[in-house]
């Protein structure tokens, strides 16, 4: 009843929120209430389940190897060097537990510095034999063997400012056993409640006994445990870093983010107690690791639920709820119970967790989502990874490495089976491309043949209307009617060359990402089988180097399927017919895109063609009203028609010319001015003011309607009421240019 006193007491002591009628817990909202009730009821069932199991056998008799010391530690307050000696009388001091964590123990709290003295009645078998003692400790000691000094841990001092805790490894402390049938250990031990407890979800001492090459092959078993730990939160690491980068890219794609977070959490978990042997002293950073892994532990599977609703894309249920409400005395727990009853309690509430998912795997089936029976049986093969290890310790007795295997492949297992669906979803949205790719090439193919029946149709129309002029000029009014029909059949045909040009340029555009999807594509595919065939023969680390650079595979792949998607998208938007409905638009990104398939498409039908593509565009032109369609004939006709005459120029003058293009936007007074520059042949005075009248044109029968600049005309002037000005010099070049109403 007295340790159960004062483990109330210590309780209102350092969780005054916990009191319901203190002034602070007064005044706390009901959500505060709550918690205060739930904190109230997990610490006080974590003390009382303490209370039994604590030995007060008067000295602990060492006979087998290996041996666990509990409850025959004595303890006294204070600070005397003669305590460490072997004929000190300490039938006075009290027995005490040192296994328990520090808050269990108040008499440690109040002492600040003590000593631990513990009788070690050794059979005759042992004598003048060596052992090896193990201790583990939260604090500072200072440990004598049979009066001797042997190991210094941290330091011990009143003073905390002085004073050094740690946190220690379990290396070997060798002792050398005399032949006396009693022999003691003494423990110089100090805490000092001003330095932060590192001891919490740690035992304050822990000490047993082991044959010397058991304990050091022990020592150095964990050494590996460690190393393999280390390796396996690494990997979590680099998984939280890919998925996070593949969200920032997709904000969309909620599965990423919980997937990140997932593996964050899977690797703070797993760097438990990496860090902490190399801060001896630096109570803040151990506290930090420990609270860290406290907050970790429960909310891993949290952000695995989150992402099995976010995969089959269901709404979070009543279910996830309740998760996130018992992850808050799960952790509350982390804290203030004993080690084991943590583990416990975690391993219950992540097998619940476990069976849920399976629940909503196992709806996901007979709603037949996409990649849900692999999804569960990920999960299911993680279930048993997890019972394994939670079995392996006290019933299955593994190997400790073994242990190590289990827990991170019962965490590590969700993680690549949703990295493998996603892999696959990319894989599909690969094939969907290379059909919208596959109708791209049909509606070019068809393009080019509409493109040699208006040629044929314009040289027919052609000698048609010269042989009605010089024949039948009488018959002026039916050939007026004649030509009016004829000029709507090659505006028709005019729009055709323009989309077949369009079409064309972005065939090429978009080859250059499919290039790249194809070549990752087949080299994730072969990966893939690497990896399979890695796994199969146990090389964890070698397949997660190569599921590494699958992920890196699948975000290029992701990144070249955005790219093509984009054109293809931009390519649909172009093509629609104009509704005639002006909208805000950024011109020089207009200027831009137009000019990039204008030249591709030129460079469609002259392979041999290149020329220099410069642009000074005015970053403070604003956005303004127009028509994106019409506006995009306009360009792509000046375009075409500079390329045109500075590939014909090339022809002439041969290398030594270099074909230039230069688009320029300038904001000045409320307007926008466009200018194609071209270094070609250019325009002579004498058909400078015919350029604009229809069926006008210097090119060949052939290859050309002379309706381009007519319409951009009408488009320019009466559509958006600007204009179009030209200034060229005969041999020179020439420049047009665009004058928009801002």
């Amino acid at each position: 009843m007295r340790k159960i006193i004062h483990r109330i007491a210590f309780l209102q002591a350092v969780c005054p929120l916990l009191m319901p009628k203190t002034s602070l817990g007064s005044i706390l909202p009901r959500p505060f209430t709550f918690i205060r009730k739930t904190l109230l009821l997990v610490g006080s069932l974590c003390f009382f389940f303490n209370v039994s199991g604590q030995r007060t056998t008067k000295e602990f008799e060492l006979a087998n190897l290996p041996a666990v010391v509990q409850g025959e530690w004595k303890f006294h307050a204070g600070d005397q060097p003669a305590w460490a000696d072997t004929a000190f009388d300490d039938h006075a001091w009290q027995f005490i537990n040192p296994t328990r964590q520090y808050h269990f123990l108040p008499e440690l709290a109040r002492a600040e510095i003590g000593w631990f003295r513990l009788t070690l009645d050794v059979s005759p078998a042992l004598r003048k034999k060596a052992v090896a003692i193990v201790i583990r400790q939260s604090g500072a000691a200072d440990v004598y063997f049979n009066g001797s000094l042997i190991r210094t841990m941290g330091r011990v001092s009143k003073d905390a400012r002085d004073e050094r805790t740690r946190y220690s490894v379990a290396e070997p402390l060798i002792l050398q056993l005399g032949d006396q049938p009693k022999q003691y250990i003494a423990l110089r031990y100090s805490f000092n409640r001003s330095n932060l407890v590192i001891g919490y979800g740690q035992p304050v001492i822990r000490a047993s006994f082991e044959k010397v090459d058991t304990a050091w092959d022990k020592f150095f078993l964990q050494i590996d445990y460690y190393t393999t730990r280390a390796w396996v939160s690494g990997g979590f690491m680099l998984l939280s870093i890919l998925q996070l980068a593949i969200y920032l890219f997709d904000r969309r794609r909620k599965v990423n983010l919980y997937l990140s977070l997932y593996a964050l959490m899977q690797m703070i978990t797993l760097a438990d107690g990496l860090f902490t042997p190399m801060f001896l002293s630096s109570n803040w950073i151990v506290f930090f690791n420990i609270v860290v892994f406290s907050i970790a532990a429960p909310l891993d599977f949290v952000f695995l639920m989150l992402m099995t609703y976010a995969y089959f894309g269901y709404k979070r249920g009543w279910w996830f709820m309740v998760t996130v409400v018992l992850a808050l005395p799960v952790t509350i727990a982390q804290f203030i119970g004993d080690n084991a009853q943590n583990e416990s309690l975690l391993a219950i509430y992540n097998m619940l967790n476990y069976l849920t998912i399976i629940g909503i795997s196992s709806k996901a089936i007979r709603e037949k989502k996409p990649g849900a029976k692999l999804f569960l049986a990920g999960i299911i093969v993680a279930l048993i990874f997890f019972v394994l290890f939670n079995l392996s310790g006290d019933i299955l007795k593994q190997p400790f490495l073994m242990e190590c295997f289990e827990v991170a492949l019962a965490f590590i297992t969700p993680a690549v089976v949703l990295s493998i669906l996603l892999a696959r979803e990319f894989a599909l949205n690969l094939v969907s491309l290379r059909n919208k790719l596959a109708e791209v090439e049909i509606l070019s193919a068809r393009t080019l043949e509409q493109e040699v029946e208006k040629q044929s149709i314009l040289s027919r129309q052609n000698e048609l209307l010269e042989q009605k002029v010089s024949e039948r000029t009488s018959a002026l009014n039916q050939s007026l009617t004649e030509l009016k029909a004829t000029q709507t059949q090659l505006i028709q045909s005019e729009k055709m060359a323009s989309l077949g040009e369009l079409t064309a340029g972005i065939a090429h555009e978009i080859q250059n990402p499919l290039n790249f999807v194809n070549n990752f594509s087949e080299v994730s595919s072969e990966l893939v089988q690497e990896m399979d065939a890695e796994l199969d023969k146990g090389d964890i680390t070698e397949a997660r180097a190569i599921g590494a650079d699958l992920k890196e595979n699948l975000e290029k792949i992701r990144h070249h399927g955005k790219r093509a998607e984009g054109i293809v998208k931009g390519m649909l938007e172009h093509s629609r017919t104009s509704t005639g409905q002006k909208e805000l638009t950024d011109l020089n990104a207009l200027a831009d895109e137009y000019l990039r398939l204008s030249y591709h498409g030129f460079r469609t039908k002259e392979k041999t063609f290149n020329a220099d593509l410069i642009t000074y565009f005015d970053k403070d032109a604003p956005l303004i009203n127009l028509v994106p369609q019409d506006i995009g004939r306009v360009l792509l006709n000046l375009f075409n028609n500079a390329f045109y005459a500075v590939n014909q120029k090339h022809k002439d003058e041969g290398q030594n010319y270099k074909p230039a293009v230069v688009v320029t936007t300038l904001f000045a007074n409320q307007q926008i001015f466009l200018k194609v520059n071209d270094n070609g042949k250019g325009i002579s005075t004498a058909i400078k003011d015919k350029i604009m009248q229809p069926f006008f044109t210097t090119k060949p029968t052939g290859e050309g309607t002379g309706l381009g600049l007519s319409l951009s005309y009408d488009i320019v002037v009466k559509g958006h009421a600007g204009k179009i000005d030209l200034e060229s010099t005969d041999g020179e070049g020439a420049t047009f240019t665009i004058i928009l109403p801002a």
